[in-house]
């Protein structure tokens, strides 16, 4: 049985293209790529399942970075660089269609639809660029554009495609309903890099830590980032979850020096200083911790300070600065 690789989010784009192939008679392996800050894995996992469909899921490498840092086609709205991003990630299921003896890659993407990637220039260099010229289907707007060598062979039947454009969905939902897609999701972006708000940290981390590794892009998933100054930054735990991960964070492999703050005989966030601890960015760390804690003016509190093994005493006062200071 001939075999297609579709990259699958788990959304209805994906759930339509996965599910046209499908039909086709193709044996259909459906791959979902992790980024930094994608988390769509157990909606793609669970979908998969539901529409009888193999799904491997595969995490891109430090390289990645890269493409945040310096995207050759530049960023969105937020800080997303999508045609790098995208080519980067057919560039991955180019390798896994190779590995898995498939004759095409098909993604769900809709000519029009996203107006930083879905153009038809965009969709030729992403073709060009992550070597799959030709072998690139996009099955919901395929008879819009030039065939790939799957469907000139007869492998894939042209006529069996779809000719869909812009941001429009009834069309789409209607040919879930027909393709026995019941309940299709409701569309999102997916990637935290779309969202201004948390453009606002990546920029701030490029524009402080040019050299930041994994372990900094990371940290940006978790808790709320304050600004201390050039070489100081302070992340404030909003909940149990937040407050686990800081913990892990400052003890993994490839902690840079950070100090661990945690609160002691009150209840309160979990707080993580990175760059140089200074007396002062452990002051101002320790009122934030006051200040998400619920503590008012003049509240004191303990502090437990941890860095590199080592275990020392702080005491938190209330500094009115730290208690208007906005996130990042």
């Amino acid at each position: 049985m001939t075999r297609a690789v579709v990259l699958f989010s788990g959304g209805l784009d994906s759930m339509l293209a996965l599910r046209i192939l499908q039909q086709q008679g193709l044996e259909v392996e459906a791959l979902n790529i992790r980024t930094i800050y994608t988390g769509c894995q157990a909606t793609a996992a669970r979908v998969a399942v539901a529409m009888g469909a193999r799904l491997t899921v595969v995490g891109v490498d430090d390289d990645y970075l890269e493409v945040i840092r310096n995207p050759m086609y530049g960023y969105g709205k937020g800080v997303n660089p999508c045609i790098d991003c995208r080519i980067y990630m057919c560039r991955m299921a180019k390798r896994f269609m190779e590995e898995v003896g498939a004759c095409v890659v098909a993604s769900g993407e809709i000519l029009g639809q996203r107006p930083m990637s879905q153009k038809r220039q965009h969709f030729e260099v992403i073709a060009r660029r992550s070597g799959l010229e030709g072998l690139l289907l996009r099955p919901l707007s395929a008879r819009l554009l030039p065939p790939t060598v799957a469907e000139r062979e007869g492998v894939i039947d042209r006529d069996k495609l779809h000719d869909f454009s812009g941001r429009g969905r009834r069309a789409l939902i209607k040919l879930a309903e027909r393709l026995g897609i019941s309940r299709p999701p409701s569309p999102s972006t997916g990637c935290a890099l779309t969202e201004p708000s948390f453009g606002r940290r990546v920029r701030d981390l490029l524009r402080f830590q040019p050299a930041a590794g994994r372990w900094d892009f990371d940290l940006l998933n978790h808790g709320r980032h304050f600004r201390f100054d050039e070489q100081a930054k302070i992340i404030v735990g909003r909940n149990s979850a937040d407050n686990a991960a800081l913990e892990s964070f400052a003890s993994g492999e490839g902690a840079p020096g950070v100090v661990l703050l945690l609160p002691e005989g009150f209840r309160g966030p979990h707080v993580l200083v990175t760059g140089v601890a200074s007396d002062s960015a452990m002051e101002f760390a320790g009122a934030l911790m006051l200040r998400f804690s619920g503590r008012g003016a003049g509240d004191r509190g303990g502090v437990r300070l941890e860095q590199s093994g080592k275990v020392r005493q702080l005491e938190a006062k209330w500094d009115e600065a730290a208690g208007s200071v906005s996130p990042l």
